[in-house]
């Protein structure tokens, strides 16, 4: 059995989106300055790094990332599509309409755009200039009744520049307005640049933080 890690350490480098504070790390003590143990303050937005969006992040309703099952983590027919986009692009239903058939049946759909191999080599192009999701893809993938998540190789699923789309994306997949309660869960900022061809299973795993609404994740596959 072979696992890859889809999700990134979060760290003092990590990206963040527009304007979002960094990431800070503090030793709070040191073995080697004396101490008994060694031991860190972390401080950080719940949004930076790879993290999952829970409804409540856009859904006044929805639920907040600790009042999801574990097991709506579990993805066991994951499927990858490569949509190429660039600086500022948006991705709509008119891309995804020619993978219809792949994401009907599939509980999480990962969206590569390439966008993430300048992650590490220009980390503030990545932040300020990602591809996003528009709100008519949204509209799209929530016809599908078994996707249950999607994941992007892009620090947030709405583009940096389009914050109207980023907007309406985000509170069309995360369920506001719904009757029904549907909603799709969103990874954001995954490390999709790698051969995924033979996965099988999808772990999505947040850190349970009472309150809030969204969490950081370690996301890993299974072949």
């Amino acid at each position: 059995m072979t696992r890859l890690l889809l999700s990134y350490p979060l760290g003092v480098n990590t990206p963040v989106y527009k304007g979002n504070p960094p990431v800070v790390i503090q030793q709070q003590s040191s073995i080697a300055q004396g101490d008994a143990y060694n031991q860190f303050i972390v401080s950080s937005l719940n949004h930076n790094g790879t993290h999952i969006d829970a409804p409540w992040h856009f859904n006044p309703q929805g639920k907040k990332i600790s009042e999801i099952p574990i097991d709506d983590f579990i993805f066991t027919h994951p499927v990858v599509i490569d949509i190429p986009k660039s600086d500022d692009e948006l991705i709509t239903k008119a891309d995804l309409q020619p993978y219809e058939h792949q994401i009907a049946g599939a509980d999480l759909l990962l969206i590569r755009t390439g966008f993430g191999r300048i992650r590490s080599s220009d980390p503030d192009r990545y932040a300020n200039h990602n591809p996003g999701l528009s709100a008519s893809a949204a509209q799209y993938l929530m016809i599908f009744n078994s996707l249950r998540a999607i994941g992007i190789d892009m620090i947030s699923a709405g583009a940096a520049n389009h914050p109207d789309e980023a907007v309406a994306f985000h509170q069309i997949i995360l369920g506001k307005g719904r009757v029904d309660g549907k909603y799709i869960l969103v990874i954001e900022d995954l490390n999709l640049n790698q051969d995924l061809s033979h996965i099988s299973r999808v772990y999505a795993i947040p850190l349970y933080i009472e309150g809030v609404d969204s969490s950081f994740a370690t996301v890993f596959t299974e072949d």
